[in-house]
């Protein structure tokens, strides 16, 4: 289920393809000013990622995994390096 959601594309108009990457929301209590998530029994998703996937088909898989997530929205050709990365 999807807490969070963070746009870091730099073109936010583009779609199609996207990279998206999921973290548990837990790790986001840490943040200045961030609500705080309760951690949940069972299973919780550290990290995933999908690329070439468009942005409504992201928001449905995030939506799909079990326990509460924050989304980020790369764009496609994003370096890895790039400092943003969760």
């Amino acid at each position: 289920m999807i807490s969070n959601l963070i746009d870091l594309r730099e073109s936010p108009y583009r779609w199609k393809t996207v990279v998206a990457v999921v973290e548990s929301a837990t790790k986001n209590n840490a943040a200045p000013d961030a609500d705080e998530v309760e951690q949940m029994l069972g299973i919780e998703i550290d990290y995933a990622e999908r690329e070439d996937i468009s942005v409504r088909d992201a928001i449905l898989w995030a939506e799909g995994l079990q326990g509460k997530v924050t989304l980020y929205l790369y764009d496609k050709d994003r370096e890895c390096t790039d400092s943003s990365t969760p």
